[in-house]
């Protein structure tokens, strides 16, 4: 069973968007997962940038919680739906570019969805 086959994936890719070379085709796919942002969680850093000493910008980086609802692509029929929180640790870059003061919301990355959506597509009930 294939999970979200549609997914197009960002990671690692210099921030063009690209195609998991390992997509099926969408008669194929079986399952479509759908993250919905409910809410800000704890903050987990803050990257302050300076400049000459003097602080340019900061940008506050929050855990975000999500809903994830697994549907049956032929039909819609929801299969599941679980709380899931985004990624709980940040590094700051080493360098941004001069703007206000920002917030980033951070979303589940990768491994966590797959691990998450593992068991829906081996056809188990998590």
């Amino acid at each position: 069973m294939h999970v979200n086959g549609l997914l197009h994936q960002f990671a690692d890719s210099g921030g063009y968007d690209h195609v998991d070379p390992f997509t099926p085709p969408p008669e194929q796919v079986q399952l479509v997962a759908c993250a919905e942002y409910q809410e800000r969680g704890k903050l987990l850093k803050k990257c302050r940038y300076t400049s000459s000493g003097v602080l340019r910008r900061t940008i506050s980086h929050y855990e975000g919680r999500y809903r994830i609802r697994v549907h049956e692509a032929r039909t819609g029929r929801l299969v599941g739906t679980h709380g899931m929180a985004g990624q709980d640790s940040v590094m700051c870059t080493g360098f941004v570019e001069e703007g206000p003061d920002s917030v980033v919301i951070e979303t589940p990355d990768d491994v966590s969805l797959r691990a998450f959506l593992r068991p829906y597509a081996r056809g188990e009930r998590p």
